[in-house]
């Protein structure tokens, strides 16, 4: 059949990480001689494609869930690469009636506009902030409920809000898949493939790949023996951060943090510094499987809590995994082994450069989208 025309959607263009991995893949797409566009939520042009991709979260894309409803038959083939995380697989039907019961407090304050595209003049004319603190102090209670029946079930500990976030993105595909306009959905963990076909839901698997944006090895040399990369905002991280500081003083190993504003360049620089990144789950059944394909496009050893996951990265041959207390042993005893790190650091960056990349990632999407709908193709 003809090349199809994709249109691959980002939240907002002044996202720097939304950007990254969607630019990337409207590469991809190209390179295996498809038309691609990259198109804000709600931009015309997407509509008007063959296959319409939408990434991480349906949630970000407030304008195309509602245009698409109303399309009937004359809209794009939809696809869900679902990249932001869902509830446990062993979420309870009432851990999962409350969230969801929850998730209602935000139509009924209209919230259903993307902040990260509306204008300052716009939230303060529609009195958007007043709403959406409305919103957290009704919804709250039921959040806070779930949550604590979430961690019976799956342990850890975790922020009602972090718990909000997996219930709104789960409340997301149920609606658009009851609306009718959702055609595929992929996941890039196994997790999260289990959590929907616990819930009657095919979701292939299709984990995220390395691609050139994510950084490159600077071959320079490395000053910060131990480095973490993320926002800990509303997350269990933040305490274990600073016991894992402490632990480590002690030994003589200073920890760096980067938490904000690290994307491109300037992240690729950090990491080429960085001997070893610290990974910290949000959740503990959802791994964090970008963070480790950065650092290793940039040379870096990864030593990260154990992923509950199938993955093609593998703990002790691209990576290192141990428990959160085991962490300031293990890095002590890395750092004293220069030979090791090379070792883990080059399996990951040959996995990174041959098998798991985005290009092979863009074929599997490429196969969801080969069945097109029939009217548009017959559109001149």
């Amino acid at each position: 059949m003809s090349k199809t025309r994709w249109a691959v959607v980002v939240q907002s263009k002044n996202i720097p990480l939304d950007l990254e991995l969607s630019t990337a893949i409207c590469q991809c797409l190209q390179q295996l001689g498809h038309q691609a566009v990259l198109v804000q939520d709600g931009d015309p042009a997407g509509l008007e494609a063959d296959v319409l991709l939408l990434l991480t979260y349906l949630g970000n894309f407030p304008a195309y869930c509602r245009r698409l409803k109303s399309c009937g038959s004359q809209r794009p083939k939809t696809i869900l690469w679902q990249v932001d995380p869902l509830p446990p697989e062993n979420l309870s039907l009432e851990a999962e009636a409350i969230g969801l019961k929850a998730t209602r407090w935000k139509d009924r304050f209209r919230l259903h506009q993307s902040t990260a595209a509306m204008p300052r003049w716009k939230k303060i004319g529609t009195l958007f902030r007043l709403r959406a603190w409305a919103n957290k102090q009704c919804s709250a209670p039921g959040y806070r409920k779930a949550t604590r029946l979430i961690q019976r079930r799956a342990g850890g500990e975790f922020d009602w809000m972090k718990v909000r976030g997996v219930m709104e993105a789960w409340r997301r595909i149920l609606d658009a898949r009851r609306e009718g306009w959702l055609d595929q959905i992929a996941v890039s963990t196994n997790p999260r493939r289990r959590f929907l076909a616990s819930r009657g839901i095919t979701a292939p698997f299709i984990p995220v790949g390395a691609h050139e944006a994510m950084g490159r090895d600077l071959g320079r040399s490395r000053d910060i023996p131990v480095g973490f990369l993320g926002n800990v905002k509303h997350s269990r991280r933040t305490a274990m951060l600073e016991r894992l500081s402490k632990r480590l003083k002690e030994k003589d190993i200073p920890l760096a943090r980067m938490v904000n504003d690290c994307y491109g360049e300037k992240r690729c620089e950090w990491l080429n510094r960085t001997r070893i990144l610290l990974s910290l789950h949000n959740f503990s059944w959802d791994p964090a499987w970008i963070r480790l394909l950065i650092a290793a496009r940039c040379g870096t050893l990864v030593v990260t809590e154990p992923m509950k996951d199938e993955h093609p990265m593998i703990a002790g041959v691209h990576y290192f995994a141990a428990a959160a207390d085991e962490m300031p042993e293990v890095i002590g005893k890395l750092l004293d082994d220069p030979a090791k790190i090379r070792q883990l650091t080059s399996a990951a960056a040959n996995l990174c450069q041959h098998e798991l990349t985005l290009l092979r990632a863009t074929e599997k999407l490429i196969d969801l989208g080969e069945t097109v709908n029939p009217e548009r193709l017959a559109r001149p």
